[in-house]
């Protein structure tokens, strides 16, 4: 994969905004869980982008994937979670290697357009 200077200053969120990982994850919780006006395909591909991410996070060695999910899915809102999606994002690896694992699992990116 190449790697673009952009990689390491976040995650885009369009209009040139970029987030940090484990907030892109946790908005990526929002959208799968608690955001029902969002349009289908939008959950469909938060739910692809936890999948992902929290698969290799638990490859790497995090082990609170499930407590984190149903966190998420209970739209908890405590240092507990941010705590959490931190960590799952930082056994992820660097940004880069966390826009590599949301490409892979099919979403698209501002940058990549």
């Amino acid at each position: 994969m190449t790697q673009s200077g952009d990689d390491t200053d976040g995650v885009p969120v369009g209009n040139g905004q970029r987030i940090s990982p484990a907030e892109f994850l946790l908005m990526a919780g929002f959208l799968a869980y608690r955001a029902p006006l969002a349009s289908a395909d939008a959950r469909a591909a938060a739910r692809r982008v936890l999948v992902a991410v929290l698969e290799v996070a638990a490859a790497r060695g995090f082990a609170d994937s499930d407590v984190l999910q149903a966190m998420m899915a209970n739209a908890e809102k405590s240092s507990r979670i941010l705590m959490l999606a931190e960590q799952a994002a930082t056994a992820v690896g660097n940004t880069a290697a966390y826009l590599h694992v949301i490409r892979s699992a099919g979403v698209m990116m501002e940058s990549d357009s």
